[in-house]
């Protein structure tokens, strides 16, 4: 019997790793939990965005269709991205600093939010560099090269991970698809997950931002472990973040907004 939530959720995603389709009759059984026990972690991940369920079966969200693209999850639990996006700023950034943004939602509402004086901002997200291009703090905005794919709006590829190696950072501001104690940080795409690991590799600091939907998610690859994250900013409660906390160790510092 699994009796911890994330957990079972864990193990539903895993089954699902290795096959594109799983039949919920089976899953009670597996599991050691009743059917409506089940249908409540179902429930949760589909409205995580990880999964979907359909007539007996479920399927992952990206086996169902098509990547979300960047407008699709910019208003997906916007209240709870606003408020990160403003702790980050308030308390992470400083007149003068050089920070790399990647190409999350969470990371781009950092551009609703004013800024310190003469930041500078270097990201692989056109659609980022677009958000700050008439921002009223008047940040000097970079964007890489490389090759541009379309459901992101992201540069990725040898040209991108060129760009980031030259330069550096005072901090990183990081989005990702999952956030588990076990599996760190995760992400969807090879390609993009290359390009955020060069970023944190020219970076002083690694801010992690992820509203409490993402907590206990594993998405398909690793983005990095836990050893490479300085800070925390998240909505969950701190009973949520404690196994996090736990694996991550003291080095990492967590920023809650309740």
């Amino acid at each position: 019997m699994i009796t911890n939530a994330p957990q079972r959720q864990r193990r539903i995603l895993e089954l699902l790793e290795h096959q594109p389709s799983l039949p919920t009759s089976g899953l009670p059984e597996e599991l050691g939990v009743t059917a409506m026990t089940v249908w409540r972690d179902l429930k949760d991940l589909e409205e995580k965005g990880i999964l979907r369920r359909l007539h007996g079966r479920v399927v992952r969200e990206s086996a169902a269709g098509q990547e979300p693209d960047f407008g699709s999850k910019r208003t997906r639990n916007q209240r709870a991205k606003d408020a990160i996006a403003s702790q980050a700023v308030n308390t992470l950034i400083r007149e003068g600093d050089c920070i790399a943004l990647d190409g999350g939602t969470t990371v781009a509402a950092m551009a609703r939010q004013v800024l310190p004086r003469n930041v500078t901002i270097v990201t692989n997200s056109l659609h980022t560099a677009q958000s700050f291009q008439h921002h009223a703090s008047r940040p000097v905005v970079y964007c890489c090269g490389g090759l541009l794919r379309e459901a992101s709006g992201t540069f990725i590829g040898r040209e991108a991970l060129a760009f980031f190696s030259k330069r550096r950072f005072q901090r990183y501001f990081l989005s990702a698809t999952g956030v588990d104690a076990e599996a760190g940080i995760t992400d969807l795409t090879l390609e993009d997950n290359e390009v955020k690991r060069a970023m944190a590799a020219s970076s002083d600091e690694v801010v992690l931002m992820a509203d409490r939907s993402k907590l206990g998610v594993v998405s398909h690859m690793e983005v990095m472990p836990w050893r490479r994250i300085t800070h925390v900013i998240t909505d969950a409660a701190p009973s949520e973040i404690a196994p996090i906390w736990a694996r991550a160790g003291s080095g990492v510092r967590i920023h809650h907004m309740m």
